[in-house]
C-alpha cells in the first residue's frame, strides 16, 4: 500500500540508495550501500535507522558480469536488511 490509502499501516521501511556502481580500481566490483529507516506510521517516529553495505567481485566482462556483480551484491544488502528488519520489529 501506499500512504494515503486509508491502509492501517504500522511501520514503513524507507530506503536511502548511496550507491549502487562497479569500481573498477582495485580489482573489478560492484559496491552497493543502502541507508534504511524503520518509520513508526502511527506517529512519525523513526525506530531505528542503519547502514547496509555489500560488495561481490565481477566476474568475466562486459555489461552482462557487471549486472551480475550488482545484483548479487543488492541481494546480500536485501537479505541483510530483512534479517535487520525482522528483529528489530
Amino acid at each position: 500500500g501506499k500512504p494515503g490509502e486509508g491502509l492501517a499501516i504500522d511501520y514503513q521501511i524507507i530506503v536511502e540508495v548511496r550507491s549502487f556502481e562497479v569500481r573498477v580500481n582495485g580489482g573489478e566490483h560492484a559496491d552497493v550501500e543502502l541507508f534504511v529507516r524503520i518509520l513508526n506510521d502511527r506517529n512519525g517516529e523513526v525506530r531505528a535507522s542503519k547502514d547496509f553495505t555489500a560488495s561481490a567481485p565481477v566476474s568475466g566482462g562486459g555489461n552482462a558480469a557487471y549486472v551480475g556483480a550488482l545484483d548479487n551484491a543488492f541481494g546480500q544488502a536485501a537479505k541483510d536488511i530483512v534479517r535487520w528488519t525482522d528483529s528489530v520489529i
